[in-house]
């Protein structure tokens, strides 16, 4: 069963967010909301092992592009706007938030 992983929480305040990376599987995606886009910016934060190895697990990782925006922040992950997250929903079996 394919999970989207809904991650919102900033890196720095609330280490389970990264924890939550741990029990995707492949097939599975994640997308970084709010401010958890702050784990996808250049900085070293507490999601970035994570979802690297999340990516090397074959795990698809987005970040909202209206969030990174509002933050002013730039990343190398694919991006999605709002009608593209509620894709994804549509794509996935269930969401975890």
């Amino acid at each position: 069963m394919p999970t989207l992983f809904v991650l919102s929480h900033a890196p720095g305040a609330d280490p389970g967010e990264a924890h939550k990376l741990t029990f995707a599987r492949d097939g599975d995606a994640v997308i970084l909301t709010e401010d958890a886009v702050f784990g996808a910016g250049a900085a070293e934060t507490s999601l970035t092992g994570a979802l690297a190895a999340a990516d090397d697990r074959g795990i698809d990782v987005f970040a909202l592009a209206p969030d990174l925006a509002a933050r002013g922040i730039e990343t190398s992950l694919e991006t999605v706007d709002y009608a593209g997250f509620v894709e994804l929903l549509t794509q996935y079996d269930r969401a975890v938030h």
